[in-house]
């Protein structure tokens, strides 16, 4: 079946609302191709490419003056840690957040070299393996709900913290273990203030999508597509962009009131039914 605008933009809604929602993305797009018979972008070279530029379009353009702060901050960064014997207080607000993205990204290198992409890839053909790993989701956004007693602020992020959100984000390189609920979940339990989590867990996905991006970007430069393709293509782009805008404010404002729990009797219904066709009841 060849992909239409259409089927682009469900695409793009599905990546780009569920990619900041904590509802995992990966766990929708594998659930609807095996399923309900959604087209997959995998069968299009280098359209998940277009699809995660979309979502990372989103980021920056809400997040933008941080990011541009955080990348400058990582040419200034390692020069004061080696004066200050490696001493995050010395760093000014965006030189720690450099540091802190650089190294809660290393986790999900560290992972991707060790064949995690494979592990999901076929993880992804289980319907109820996706529907349970969508429960675990929700069991961790409960759990989110009821920590109570952060006191770290993004201005005063450890190394220790940034590795322990890196840890979780690894985590949800599999279908079903949402990003975000995962990073914000984890930066949680570390003593990160809710609204502080939910922003580093945005500026966490940014290399992490930027990464996904060039790796795959081959893909599309070798599929050669037509202006046909690419105006599907874009389709899909643009509805990751604007449908992750909104996931994004959404996920703001449900932060600052505790009600991730309503994340996840969702992830418990869509897991519930997902286990219950992938095994064939």
């Amino acid at each position: 079946m060849r992909m239409d605008i259409l089927s682009a933009v469900i695409l793009g809604i599905i990546q780009g609302a569920a990619e900041f929602l904590p509802v995992s993305s990966s766990a929708h797009l594998a659930l609807g191709h095996s399923l309900f018979g959604l087209i997959s972008p995998d069968g299009y070279p280098g359209f998940d490419v277009l699809l995660h530029l979309g979502t990372l379009c989103a980021v920056v353009l809400i997040y933008g003056k941080d990011l541009w702060g955080i990348l400058k901050g990582l040419f200034t960064a390692p020069k004061k840690l080696i004066k200050d014997k490696f001493r995050l207080d010395a760093l000014l607000y965006n030189e720690r957040l450099a540091v802190f993205a650089v190294i809660a990204t290393l986790p999900t290198v560290i992972a991707a070299l060790c064949g995690m992409d494979d592990l999901s890839d076929t993880l992804a053909l289980y319907p109820a393996a996706v529907g349970a790993l969508l429960i675990v989701n929700g069991i961790m956004l409960i759990i989110a709900d009821f920590c109570n007693k952060q006191t770290v602020t993004a201005d005063n992020v450890k190394y220790g913290h940034a590795l322990g959100m890196g840890l979780f984000q690894a985590l949800a390189t599999v279908p079903g273990i949402s990003r975000s609920g995962a990073t914000v979940t984890g930066g949680m339990l570390y003593g990160i203030k809710r609204e502080d989590a939910v922003k580093l867990s945005f500026i966490m996905s940014v290399p992490a999508i930027l990464g996904a991006c060039v790796l795959k970007a081959p893909e599309l430069i070798n599929a050669k597509p037509d202006l046909q393709t690419l105006a599907v293509y874009g389709a899909g782009c643009a509805s990751a962009a604007v449908f992750g805008l909104f996931a994004i404010k959404l996920l703001v404002f449900v932060s600052g009131r505790s009600k991730f729990r309503y994340f996840s009797f969702y992830c418990f219904a869509v897991g519930a039914y997902a286990i219950y066709r992938g095994l064939g009841a």
